[in-house]
């Protein structure tokens, strides 16, 4: 079926990370299974990484639209410079 995807931006503080919320980041598909969501990241950011809260360091290249719902996943900035924007695809 038809997927609607609704992004906004996630302002994250240099050297700091923030976890991607659904206010954030949200997939819909119509259906009630949201662990079946599952998002690729074929490009990662440039300033720093998406990873899962539990494992720090770590960068992953998949996580899950439930994985969002429970703020498990975020976005670390690993550069101490000012960016005005980095993003992943």
């Amino acid at each position: 079926g038809d997927i609607a995807v609704f992004i906004k931006p996630l302002r994250v503080p240099k050297g700091d990370r923030s976890c991607i919320t659904t206010d954030v980041l949200l997939a819909l598909d119509g259906t009630d299974k949201p662990e079946e969501l599952l998002y690729v990241i074929t490009s990662p950011p440039q300033y720093g990484q998406v990873e899962y809260v539990n494992y720090p360091g770590i960068p992953i290249t998949s996580f899950s639209q439930m994985d969002v719902a429970r703020q498990i996943v975020c976005y670390v900035s690993n550069t101490k410079a000012v960016v005005p924007e980095d993003t992943f695809r």
